[in-house]
């Protein structure tokens, strides 16, 4: 059993208080879900459990308030790394694992995983013994292929392969389904329950609550900080946990959100030519899956949706369409043809605005902020420090994150981060946006306001294209879908913004697989 009593967690950043005294425990044949709202503390302490945190103390007054105790089996431990983690039996497998580059999969998996360090290895009798975890769990992955070319279920079920190996009895898994599709999703789902019949401990942290409480056998809510509410599964449902979530005020005034006059945006008329014209459109780049002659006209003021499986050509779309991939066939954005060399300037400087898969962690908060928007932050060839300050405070205010201006990124919560990025891409008046997978990481409350700040922006003439694994997140987003399926569309489906037939919701979850 782990135990997780009083954590504290201060960030010396950007002075948020992430932890205050949050309590959590996991036993061994269980699946534990941790829930809470965007900047609850659920990664932090999570990341403190998995050692690449340390819990800190906090100054109160005239004292020091202790960091918090971490017992393993009744042994207290105190985490200096992951791999102090790993030795007391806990692992952590995040959204997108990273491998190692070059190596086949197995021997990706092999490394650390030796009792002793070793000089040598036998490599048969070490591959006879991966290959025989990897058929008992039914993972089926290709053991003598590089990792470069996992997808990214896959990818996810090569970290959990290496951690069993490690012979981890507690497994931590940080909004796992994220950009999985519904196929994926249910099956990593049944891997969850045949590791928790093992004996493993599984912490699942989620924002899906429907999901959630079909899997998880205990569930924990966090909310600024502190732990909430510690109960089995079944004693809770949707609107209880939302209430534990969010609070009951915050809960009933975002219900109350008003959608007036943004319902409507795609009945609207804008003049000019079409926001994104594709013809004949077509990808053939090494070691990715083809785009076959696609065509599609996106007028100004619509949001349309495309559906698919992110290693069945979703993300070659998305990043042909954005300039990130060469292709062939017409790519013309506000009626400006985009040329062969330096697309992803030309696409910017066309209208186009774009979120991607976040790649800049690393970043501190005001170079994250600063990518797109230096050159109009410019004075005479210098960048202007007063105009800087104001352009992060005010992204920062209508993300409603706290910070300071060089706050490093690492301090914030993944769905704090994608409120970040969502409010620095709107703020770039484009007129077509590209999005990938925007609810990702989102709570409950910021998804509705996303949906109202997409419609906002249709209302005002911005086209908008998002690209999903998510059916859910794209029936409430979109006024039209499209399905794309080993490189060409499967199916073409408009939405009204009345309820979606279960019979079309199922059609497209079908044609995605």
């Amino acid at each position: 059993m782990v135990e997780l009593k009083k954590i504290r967690k201060v960030f010396s950043s950007n002075g948020v208080k992430a932890l205050d005294g949050a309590d959590f425990d996991l036993c061994e044949g269980e699946i534990h879900a941790l829930l809470g709202e965007n900047g609850a503390g659920k990664s932090t302490l999570m990341h403190i459990m998995a050692g690449f945190m340390k819990p800190g103390e906090e100054r109160i007054g005239t004292h020091t308030a202790r960091p918090g105790r971490i017992f393993v089996d009744g042994k207290e431990q105190r985490f200096s790394s992951p791999a102090r983690a790993l030795s007391a039996g806990i692992g952590m497998v995040r959204q997108h694992p990273h491998h190692i580059p070059g190596f086949l999969v197995w021997e990706s998996c092999a490394v650390g995983s030796q009792a002793r360090p070793a000089i040598w290895m036998n490599r048969h009798t070490k591959r006879q013994s991966i290959a025989a975890v990897n058929d008992r769990f039914r993972f089926g992955l290709p053991l003598d292929t590089f990792t470069e070319r996992l997808t990214v279920s896959e990818g996810q079920k090569a970290a959990i392969l290496a951690l069993l190996l490690r012979n981890v009895r507690y497994l931590i898994f940080d909004e796992p389904t994220a950009v999985l599709s519904p196929g994926e999703t249910e099956n990593l789902f049944k891997l969850f329950k045949q590791l928790r019949d093992e004996g493993k401990g599984i912490v699942l942290i989620s924002h899906k609550l429907d999901e959630t409480l079909k899997l998880a056998d205990r569930i924990t809510v966090l909310r600024q900080g502190k732990t909430q509410a510690s109960a089995k599964a079944g004693e809770l449902d949707a609107g209880s946990l939302g209430e534990l979530i969010f609070g009951t005020e915050a809960l009933h005034a975002d219900v109350s959100t008003s959608f007036a006059g943004t319902a409507a945006a795609g009945d609207l008329l804008f003049a000019g030519p079409p926001a994104l014209v594709l013809k004949d459109f077509a990808v053939n780049v090494p070691g990715r899956p083809l785009i076959r002659g696609l065509s599609l006209k996106l007028e100004r003021g619509r949001i349309m949706g495309i559906a698919g499986v992110r290693d069945s050509g979703l993300e070659t779309l998305e990043l042909a369409v954005t300039g990130f991939l060469p292709s062939s066939g017409l790519l013309n954005i506000n009626g400006s043809v985009l040329p062969e060399t330096e697309r992803v300037k030309a696409f910017r400087d066309a209208g186009g605005a774009y979120l991607g898969t976040r790649n800049e962690e690393a970043l501190s908060i005001r170079d994250m902020l600063l990518i797109h928007a230096h050159r109009r932050l410019e004075h005479r060839g210098f960048l202007d420090k007063k105009e800087i300050k104001r352009w992060v405070n005010s992204i920062m205010s209508l993300s409603k994150v706290p910070s300071r201006e060089k706050a490093a990124s690492t301090a914030f919560s993944g769905g704090q981060l994608q409120r970040i990025l969502i409010t620095r891409e709107l703020q770039e008046n484009a007129s077509l946006l590209v999005l990938s997978d925007p609810g990702r990481g989102l709570d409950r409350r910021y998804r509705k306001r996303l949906a109202f700040l997409l419609r906002e922006k249709a209302a005002a003439g911005t086209a908008i294209l998002i690209f999903s694994t998510d059916v859910e997140e794209l029936l409430s987003l979109s006024d039209s879908i499209m399905v794309l399926r080993n490189g060409v569309f499967s199916v073409a489906a408009a939405l009204t913004g009345q309820d979606v037939p279960a019979a079309l919701q199922e059609t497209i979850r079908e044609a995605m697989v």
